[in-house]
């Protein structure tokens, strides 16, 4: 009798067992992570966060998802890999291919190594993290830094040019910044279509970067750990000795209901001259970068400078939808205002068009999306 209980237990192990191998095997890698750096002159700093994700990049930790790296020098020339544990069971980088002779910032160079990692690496889901400068949606105009992301010999993007660069074809679960003032509403509303949620900061991100060491696994979780991630980096730059940083989490599907009502309170306080109007010295800084024309400003504390209660209360209704995770310190730092106290967060920015600010305003009405949802 006993042994008739014993080969029972057996087959029902090996049957589930069986079972779950061949669900595995069906269902294939989970989540393709693409972590696109530009190192310009952050490659040091660049190189130990790398280094950290090498550190916790477990076969448990990515939960049979791919995480795959595009490095791109200063001098043109770039590599591709993918950090995963070897048959030593050591983990390392891995070698894909060598390119010479391209530019990262190219919109085609961007969709084409996109298009290589999704067709090598499929996936049930993807998410992009980008590793550079970044300077928000500002042009060049005024600055040759003055792109919205990346930097290399001296270019960089536009940020009609970053939304360029990620195939329509694909929709990821996440797209990360790790990336100076990329928070900016602008930029968000510009990259909605291509992805669930956008996570960034609004203000400048200390060389030091993200915390991958804490918060790598939660980008391979089933459904993304996005507050995990977002109060991962507040902790670390809480507690770090530079302790300045902001950081949101944008869900995209409600920004077009977040464009509506920005456009009724500013449609129904003067248009744009109700924003000239605006006492911006009142309002909150999130970002003044080198050599910026202007400062951007929280654009919560904004429209409540612009709006009557009722419109305010509606407006913050429709953000908190919009803006799922937000954390800041206390102060962050602006390198052309030094550190910045924080009185209020929303979780991203907005560039207020200016009267004296002829050139740039021109460019802000032509080039984003955001200007033609909002004023037009």
């Amino acid at each position: 009798m006993k042994s008739k209980y014993f080969i029972y237990i057996l087959l029902t192990i090996l049957t589930f067992g069986s079972c779950t191998k061949e669900e595995f095997e069906e269902q294939g890698p989970k989540r393709t992570v693409l972590v696109y750096v530009v190192a310009s002159n952050l490659g040091s700093y660049i190189n130990k966060n790398i280094d950290s994700m090498i550190s916790v990049a477990t076969p448990k930790n990515l939960n049979g998802g791919n995480l795959i790296i595009y490095y791109s020098k200063s001098d043109k020339s770039a590599e591709l890999y993918q950090i995963k544990e070897g048959s030593n069971g050591v983990v390392t980088k891995h070698h894909i291919a060598d390119y010479t002779n391209q530019s990262a910032i190219d919109p085609e160079v961007m969709r084409s190594v996109i298009n290589k990692v999704v067709t090598d690496f499929p996936a049930e889901s993807y998410g992009m993290i980008f590793s550079s400068h970044g300077t928000s949606w500002l042009p060049s105009g005024y600055n040759k830094m003055l792109k919205s992301f990346g930097e290399e010999g001296g270019k960089n993007m536009e940020i009609y040019e970053l939304a360029e660069g990620i195939p329509d074809e694909y929709h990821f679960d996440f797209l990360l910044f790790d990336v100076c003032s990329m928070g900016g509403v602008e930029c968000v509303y510009e990259l909605k279509d291509k992805a669930d949620h956008i996570i960034a900061s609004p203000a400048e991100v200390i060389a030091a970067g993200f915390p991958y060491q804490t918060i790598l696994p939660y980008f391979f979780e089933k459904n993304v750990n996005l507050e995990g991630i977002a109060k991962g980096f507040y902790e670390f730059y809480k507690n770090n000795e530079s302790p300045y940083g902001c950081i949101a989490v944008t869900n995209t599907s409600e920004l077009d209901n977040l464009a509506a009502i920005t456009k009724e309170i500013i449609s129904a306080n003067g248009g744009e001259d109700g924003i000239y109007s605006l006492p911006l010295g009142e309002i909150q800084t999130l970002s003044y970068l080198p050599s910026a024309p202007t400062r951007l400003y929280d654009f919560s504390d904004l429209i409540k400078h612009l709006a009557t209660d009722e419109q305010y209360a509606r407006f913050t209704a429709c953000m908190d939808k919009a803006v799922t995770n937000r954390y800041s310190t206390d102060y962050i730092y602006c390198t052309k205002g030094g550190t910045t106290k924080v009185d209020t967060f929303s979780g991203l920015s907005i560039y207020p068009p200016q009267e004296k600010l002829t050139q740039l305003t021109d460019w802000y009405r032509n080039n984003t999306q955001w200007y033609k949802a909002v004023y037009k």
